[in-house]
C-alpha cells in the first residue's frame, strides 16, 4: 500500500507503514486456546529452533510487546545478576537500553558513537 498524501508518516519503530494485506490478515481474532493458533505458534517456534540449530539445546518463548518490552525481557532473563553488558549507543534505542539495565540493578558498560 503506498502512502497517500492524507496518510502521516511515523518515522518511529515498528510497522507503521503496513500493507492493505497484512492488515486483512490481522482482521482474523486469534485465541490462545484454539488449536489452529497453538498449531501456529508451535510451527514458529520450531521453525526458530531449526534455523538457529538449536532443536536438541533450546526452546523458544514468543513475547509479544514492544521491542523495549522484549529488550527487558531478554536483558532480566539472559544477564546475570553479576554479569556485566557492554551497551553500544548510536541513538535513543541505546539509551534506553541502558537505562533498562540499570533498572534491573545490572552493570553495562556504554560506548556512545
Amino acid at each position: 500500500m503506498a502512502p497517500t498524501d492524507r496518510d502521516p508518516w511515523l518515522l518511529t519503530p515498528g510497522p507503521l507503514t503496513t500493507s492493505v494485506a497484512t492488515k486483512e490478515a490481522m482482521l482474523h481474532d486469534w485465541g490462545s486456546r484454539d488449536e489452529e493458533f497453538i498449531n501456529t505458534d508451535e510451527r514458529v517456534r520450531n521453525r526458530l529452533l531449526d534455523i538457529a540449530e538449536a532443536v536438541e539445546t533450546h526452546v523458544c518463548v514468543p513475547i509479544q510487546g514492544s521491542g523495549t518490552f522484549t529488550v527487558e525481557g531478554t536483558i532480566g532473563t539472559l544477564l546475570p545478576r553479576e554479569g556485566k553488558a557492554l551497551v553500544l549507543i548510536n541513538g535513543a534505542y541505546g539509551k534506553r537500553i541502558v537505562r533498562i539495565i540499570d533498572y534491573l540493578g545490572r552493570d553495562c558498560v556504554s560506548l556512545e558513537t
